[in-house]
């Protein structure tokens, strides 16, 4: 069975993969001539390939439904068509707008087929497309960066757009939970809504001239998104299968890294972090805050003991700790140091100490690894020569390697 699946994801990817190249091969093709092609020739040629690509998407839902290549390439090539469709039109009439104003009307006409056919890889690129569009046109985020950016359409009707894609998203779930397809979406809806946070992050941070807190929105956000891809939205045992989960990580990793080292207070200066800000609870982080304290109910009933990767989950209130320590009148920025480091190697032990009691290698080697990069972090801190932290990195390794060869060992005896 899991062959069969995998052969069937090959398939579709292969499919995809030859779609797209037929589009973008049109598209080559009339940008080359495009210059020998008359009004007519051109609307036609429009006209042509999009009434071409829906036809035979049509054709392929009602001839071929059970052919799911098929299906996923013909929404692509469809999806694919109504852009260079678009972009014919407006070249040849001299319509006028901005790139905005062109990736707004292609979002607009392409997200009918992601229901009709229904296609997941055209819902993917969907979601992609009204990520950039929505970005393009935020006015704060333009004001931010001194540029001017304006849509022809309303922002309620990107929402529109955006509780449809999340309406298929649902029904998707429902219907085919662990299909590739599924997963696919889930990557899509993931990368979508952290682009969507980091620029209002932004806007906010930047409008309250307001960074010492920035830490605790970024830990809430990445710990939140670990939570809720380990209650609903993981699509299997690996870790590309959670997408969630693996960003969650990833972030709240990456972050913790970044205030280890006892120099993390140069940079923070150089950014504007200083100690001298009085916290302040923006509507954003209350609501960030109450949605996951919701879901780490729901994932304490579920889980019924201490998680393994306890340091993830109370990432936030670590972070909030730290930036209280450093932004005191006496800021204590070396305590707040070893607070986070202190976390960091409890957070480690306790994934050692369950991967040990799970028989799960994969844990061990986890919190192996934190503890590791934590060292190597103080060490490349301290004044040593290169010969020294180069002996240092080979005797961690070995002892890693010794560590790791050990505990599989022990765990082949008790199995």
């Amino acid at each position: 069975m899991k062959k069969k699946g995998e052969t069937q994801a090959s398939s579709i990817a292969l499919s995809l993969v030859g779609f797209v190249l037929v589009g973008l091969g049109i598209i080559s093709i009339l940008a080359y001539n495009w210059a020998e092609l008359g009004h007519l020739e051109r609307t036609v040629l429009a006209v042509g390939l999009l009434v071409g690509s829906q036809a035979f998407a049509f054709w392929v839902k009602h001839s071929k439904a059970y052919n799911q290549s098929l299906l996923e390439g013909s929404g692509v090539l469809w999806f694919l068509m109504v852009g260079a469709s678009l972009a014919i039109i407006g070249q040849t009439y001299h319509l006028g707008g901005t790139l905005s104003d062109f990736l707004g009307g292609w979002l607009l006409l392409s997200f009918l087929g992601v229901w009709v056919l229904p296609s997941f890889s055209a819902a993917f690129l969907h979601i992609l497309l009204w990520t950039v569009v929505w970005v393009s046109h935020h006015e704060k985020f333009g004001e931010m960066i001194n540029t001017t950016m304006q849509l022809f359409m309303p922002p309620w009707v990107l929402f529109v757009v955006a509780f449809s894609s999340l309406a298929y998203y649902m029904v998707q779930l429902r219907k085919a939970h662990d299909a590739n397809g599924t997963l696919f979406l889930s990557w899509a809806i993931a990368l979508s809504f952290m682009s969507v946070f980091f620029i209002e992050l932004a806007i906010e941070t930047y409008e309250l001239r307001h960074l010492g807190h920035i830490t605790t929105f970024l830990a809430l956000f990445f710990a939140l998104y670990y939570v809720i891809g380990r209650l609903y939205l993981s699509h299997g045992e690996k870790m590309w299968q959670r997408p969630f989960v693996l960003i969650g990580k990833v972030g709240i990793f990456i972050l913790l890294f970044c205030h280890l080292s006892f120099r993390s207070s140069h940079w923070m200066d150089t950014i504007g972090y200083t100690t001298e800000e009085v916290f302040f609870m923006s509507d954003l982080m209350i609501g960030l805050g109450m949605v996951f304290v919701l879901l780490l109910v729901l994932f304490v009933r579920q889980c019924k003991s201490v998680p393994s990767e306890v340091l993830i989950i109370l990432s936030p209130f670590i972070f909030f700790i730290y930036n209280t320590l450093i932004q005191r009148e006496e800021a204590l920025v070396y305590e707040a140091i070893v607070f986070i480091n202190i976390s960091l190697v409890l957070g480690a032990l306790i994934m050692i100490m369950r991967g040990a009691k799970e028989s799960c290698m994969g844990m061990i080697n986890q919190g192996m690894l934190l503890i590791a990069i934590a060292i190597w972090i103080h060490f490349m801190d301290a004044d040593f020569s290169l010969v020294a932290k180069g002996l240092a990195f080979i005797a961690t390794g070995v002892f890693f390697l010794a560590m790791n060869a050990l505990v599989r060992r022990k765990l082949k005896a008790h199995s």
